[in-house]
């Protein structure tokens, strides 16, 4: 388990984009947020620099941190403020800190920030057929599986079921 003191969510920084680099390079990370071919690293600041300079206003990215170490990600991404709805993704990259509650902080942080600072709705995220730690992550804490989107997508060399989940603000209440 965790100490709650040592954890917090914070703004991404340009300082932790070699840290997430190493995480999107990885073959088993990859295939569990769906990277086929990871950027090299200066694609990966030329595409972060877009969101540091505000050119991305529907995305919210939040670095997990750890001891001081940036340990994961957790991002509010396709936000839509006229139907009040975004998607969510996040990641433990660092492997010692998996399964230690660190997705569960997160998530309950960004669930926090969603619904009652941008007034949202409804939380919706994807999962791969094949990631049943996610699938069991998400029902845990109250995630609805909307429905499975059949060969929805195209990843190392075939078309992959995707489950839906989404929570929405009164049950997150």
């Amino acid at each position: 388990m965790i100490e709650d003191q040592l954890l917090k969510i914070r703004k991404v920084l340009p300082s932790d984009i070699p840290i997430m680099h190493k995480w999107e390079c990885d073959d088993e990370i990859g295939k569990l947020v769906g990277i086929e071919k990871p950027r090299s690293l200066n694609d990966m600041v030329l595409g972060y620099e877009k969101y540091f300079d505000g050119l991305k206003l529907n995305l919210n990215l939040f670095t997990i941190e750890y001891n001081d170490i940036c340990v994961g990600r957790i991002e509010l991404g396709n936000l839509d403020k006229e139907n009040n709805h975004a998607a969510f993704g996040i990641v433990i990259g660092d492997k010692a800190m998996q399964n230690k509650g660190l997705g569960s902080f997160a998530l309950n942080y960004l669930l926090n920030y969603a619904f009652n600072e941008l007034k949202l709705v409804k939380i919706y995220g994807e999962v791969y057929d094949y990631n049943i730690a996610s699938q069991k992550f998400l029902t845990k804490l109250g995630f609805h599986l909307d429905g499975i989107l059949r060969k929805h997508e195209f990843f190392k060399g075939a078309h992959r079921d995707m489950y839906q989940y989404s929570l929405l603000r009164e049950e997150f209440i």
